[in-house]
């Protein structure tokens, strides 16, 4: 008998089938979309546990969905007539959902499983099913079931008692009083993304002090011996609101929510920990009621809240329960496995055996790869790699490498079910290395530097690095225990009286790297029945260091779900600073890679010398070979000299184009207005976050393949070649600015991008061989010079046989409505600048404000193109055309997942008309801006 189980439709949807009661499989559908938290009909995930079950949707017997939406629904309509109009806003955005999906729920069903026959589906409660994920995979016949979270269909926290077969819940309590919403108001009030921020906040809480908790208690909540608790809605919006504060709460706790973009303050982690600490106490007092009440030595734990592991760690110090077990799953994604359980032992009454460890196989649940699909795929790329038959010479290989410091993405077996990695899609590293914290944060994952790492360690040597019972399992990394004193470093008194994040520079025991600055550590502990390989290549490492643990971070960039696909896999270890990747048996070290190899810069007498750039450079002046002779190059074949002056060569060579040229007038203008200019505490992850916002840069850091050179002609201060350069891609940036180029390079060297460098060049006059390029980039720079089809004929001749140039431009059309704002402006004397759309946006500086509106308005010269004259330049110069942003047929949308590089129709004359009209609108917002892509035909 086959039992599928879903969660969808609000927050990590997911499925999870049983066969005869084992369970098969189970995923969530981000890690097959690459949507963040995915909330739609989980298909992917429910195709790939067919697969697994090699069973088709007509064969399931029962299928569950983990709440009852009628419910649910009816609390979204009380609650908004409780608070009626105030409510409006947010009733208005979720009522549509309602009525086309939510309300009909049987029908969604049938559509997203493709069943030609109505299904039976069976609607548990939503703590239900938390309730059931935790007690039946459990170790345990007989025990307590406590689940918190932010809100189900009314019940926000439920306890009961669970027995062989049968579960009860006895207690709950009700929205809008919750647990999880009050941590996640303060996750959202401190600037963290509500159902994804929340870890932040409980990592953070350590760097702060306890300074408001007397002001949460007395304010916001009021909360009984037996944990039980009201709480004063006057504070908060969730109710009413697309926000979760009000402004009496940030009257108590001292002013407005830090914006996203905003550094954190020493504020800021003293109310993350002073939420954390109210929320330790709450569960504390809750789970010694509940141990009154059930009479039970053991609990089981699920909901939201339970993947809080600081509390979870208190809770099993404090003694109340002997054992305590928490589906690793916790969130709205283990509700799939719940329902699914449920189903099979309580409403068909199969028999239930408690399994030693659990039932839940390590949750290793999701798909794998064989070794022939990823040797495929890497082979379809070009990478570089090594394959060891024999697994004793790759985790001897694999060990070697984390022993010298390298940092290993480690992709084996099954996907993971829940939000951590647990040894199969896993960035590993050495815990005795003291900047290995910051180098994964920063560098790889590309997140706030404070985030902790969890170690994992050999079962037998929990006990002994870790405050922890000789006995005690954390196979999923639910539990923090303290750092036992043996292993810590004394700190100096200086060293003690530093605050806030300084601390976190201060290595802290033999094991910095997982130890957190209150010497905590969120702790692993790896078996052979679970882990397998993951266990021995441990084991190795083991036995090669004298160290039984490793650094283990989920295999993810951070706006990212963990990896899922050996393809999501490369992209990581490719666009971050991933030393060693491992798939399977397959070894690729980045070194290897051509990108990293371009990026080798060393100090030489004279200065530094930097071997990629000088392959590439020439003499802009006659074309000859260019020759390093300290700081200045001298070419071979005639006179010229060019110096390096604040780490950029200057190439520049001014080109004769008669009384018409503007050269000098626009670099006078960029020298004064430099464009686009970085905001205040731009930081790797923030330059990242905007460039990946807008899908034009999104898709080039997608799309450019890793290991190419490319070349950005006119990088003004460089934000797109430093974002390429993030990536493993050889990128060369160049302007006629001197002063953009200082800001470009400044950023670079801050932030350790080797594999970017600037050049001032005049396009007119290269300085760089032909033909070396596999992509050229041309934004916003040809119409600002007397010759645009001259500059990209010269611009042209660097892209290799094959390769791709980039152009932008402004168009002809879409700068209609700003050339009308202009002559606003100059009427108004520059008070009107408000009706500019990017002048209006939230969050951008005043530097770049300044810096649009010049580039916009006060520009020295400026020249409009259309698509066709741009056709014609690709047809004089050998490039075929490609694509367009936008298409260049009226009908012809472009979707955020448009492939920039795969050759698209051309479109007629009529077409590329009507697609132009409609920039006269849609243009305006981005300055009538327009995107050609070609590729340069192959030599014959």
């Amino acid at each position: 008998m086959h039992v599928l189980g879903l969660s969808a439709f609000y927050h990590d949807s997911a499925a999870a089938l049983l066969r005869d009661g084992e369970i098969v499989a189970a995923a969530q559908e981000e890690r097959f979309t690459r949507k963040k938290h995915d909330s739609s009909f989980p298909a992917h995930a429910v195709r790939y546990c067919l697969e697994a079950a090699g069973i088709s949707a007509e064969e399931l017997d029962f299928v569950g969905f983990y709440e009852k939406p009628l419910t649910k629904f009816d609390r979204l309509l009380e609650t908004y007539l409780a608070y009626a109009p105030a409510g409006y806003a947010s009733f208005r955005e979720a009522l549509p959902l309602w009525l086309g999906k939510k309300l009909h729920l049987p029908r969604e069903l049938d559509r997203g499983l493709g069943a030609r026959e109505r299904r039976r589906y069976v609607f548990p409660e939503h703590h239900e099913s938390h309730a059931a994920s935790a007690f039946f995979p459990s170790p345990f016949d007989e025990a307590a079931i406590l689940t918190l979270d932010g809100v189900g269909e009314w019940t926000t926290g439920s306890f009961g008692h669970g027995r062989g077969n049968r579960l009860e819940i006895s207690h709950e309590l009700r929205f809008p009083h919750s647990l999880g919403l009050l941590y996640s108001a303060f996750t959202s009030y401190t600037g963290f993304e509500i159902n994804d921020g929340e870890y932040k906040l409980m990592g953070l809480a350590p760097y702060g002090r306890p300074l408001y908790k007397a002001a949460i208690y007395e304010h916001l909540i009021d909360v009984k011996e037996d944990g039980s608790f009201w709480m004063d809605m006057a504070y908060f919006r969730y109710c009413q609101g697309l926000v979760m504060t009000s402004e009496a709460f940030e009257r108590v706790f001292g002013g407005p929510p830090r914006r996203p973009d905003e550094p954190i303050r020493q504020r800021h982690m003293d109310l993350a920990r002073s939420v954390q600490e109210v929320a330790e106490e709450v569960i504390l007092k809750i789970a010694r009621h509940v141990r009154r009440e059930t009479g039970s030595r053991n609990l089981c734990l699920a909901g939201g809240v339970a993947l809080n592991c600081v509390a979870n760690g208190i809770l099993a110090r404090d003694g109340a329960f002997e054992k305590i077990w928490v589906q690793p799953a916790a969130g709205d994604a283990g509700g799939a496995l719940g329902t699914a359980l449920l189903v099979w032992y309580q409403l068909l009454g199969n028999e239930r055996r408690a399994q030693a460890g659990d039932a839940q196989r390590g949750s290793l649940l999701g798909p794998s790869f064989s070794q022939r699909e990823i040797t495929t795929y890497l082979d379809s790329v070009g990478a570089r790699y090594e394959v060891h038959d024999e697994e004793s010479a790759l985790l001897d290989r694999v060990a070697g490498l984390l022993a010298e410091g390298r940092v290993v993405g480690w992709f084996h077996g099954r996907m993971e079910f829940g939000p951590r990695a647990l040894g199969s899609r896993s960035i590993l590293g050495d815990p005795r290395s003291p900047r290995m914290q910051s180098a994964i944060n920063l560098k790889v994952k590309f997140r706030e530097s404070f985030r902790p790492f969890a170690p994992c360690v050999l079962r037998e040597h929990a006990a002994a690095y870790f405050a922890m019972e000789p006995d005690q399992e954390s196979p999923y990394m639910l539990f923090v225990a303290p750092v036992k004193d043996e292993h810590r470093l004394a700190l100096d008194e200086d060293e003690t009286l530093r605050s806030g994040i300084e601390r976190l520079k201060l290595p802290r025991s033999a094991i910095p790297a997982v130890t957190h600055v209150d010497y905590s550590a969120r702790v692993q502990t790896v078996d052979a029945e679970r882990h397998g390989r993951f266990r021995r290549l441990l084991e190795r490492f083991h036995a090669q260091t004298g160290c039984p643990i490793l650094v283990n971070t989920s295999f993810n960039l951070s706006w990212e779900p963990i990896v899922h696909r050996p393809e999501e896999a490369y992209h990581t270890f490719m666009q971050s600073d991933i030393d060693v990747l491992v798939l399977e048996n397959a070894v690729l070290v980045k070194d290897a890679q051509r990108a990293k190899r371009d990026e080798r810069r060393a100090l030489a007498a004279g200065g530094e010398r930097d071997p990629a750039l000088e392959e590439l450079w020439r003499c802009p002046a006659c074309g000859g070979e260019l020759a390093r002779e300290g700081e200045s190059a001298h070419c071979s074949s005639c006179p010229a000299v060019f110096a390096r002056e604040d780490g950029i060569w200057q190439l520049f060579w001014t080109h004769t184009r008669g009384a018409g040229d503007i050269t000098e007038r626009v670099k006078d203008f960029y020298e004064e207005h430099p464009f686009p200019n970085y905001d205040e505490h731009e930081s790797l992850r923030s330059l990242i976050s905007k460039s990946r916002q807008g899908h034009y840069a999104r898709m080039l850091g997608d799309q450019i393949p890793y290991n190419s050179r490319v070349l950005e002609v006119g990088c003004g201060t460089g934000q797109l070649s430093n974002f390429l350069a993030i990536g493993c891609r050889t990128v060369v940036g160049t302007d006629l600015c001197m002063n953009s180029l200082r800001l470009a390079e400044k950023f670079r060297s801050e932030h350790g991008l080797a594999r970017a460098r600037f050049l001032q060049m005049n396009l007119f006059r290269p300085a760089l061989a032909s033909e070396h390029f596999d992509v050229v980039l041309c934004n916003g720079v040809l119409h600002h010079t007397s010759d645009p089809f001259g500059g990209f004929r010269s611009i042209a001749a660097l892209v290799r046989p094959s390769g791709h140039i980039v152009v932008g431009l402004y168009n002809r059309f879409g700068r209609l409505l700003r050339d009308a704002r202009e002559k606003l402006f100059k009427a108004s004397g520059g008070r009107l600048r408000w009706i500019d759309p990017y002048l209006r946006k939230p969050g951008v500086s005043a530097a770049k404000r300044d810096a649009w509106y010049a580039d916009q308005y006060l520009h020295p010269h400026e020249s409009k193109h259309t698509m066709g004259e741009v056709l014609d330049w690709f047809d004089q110069t050998g490039f075929d055309f490609v694509n367009a942003m936008p298409k260049t047929r009226f009908e012809g949308g472009f979707s955020p997942q448009e492939q920039l590089f795969e050759p698209s129709a051309r479109g007629s004359a009529t077409d590329r008309a009507l697609a132009q009209a409609r920039l006269v609108f849609t243009g305006s917002r981005e300055g009538g801006f327009f995107v050609m892509i070609g590729r340069k035909r192959a030599a014959t």
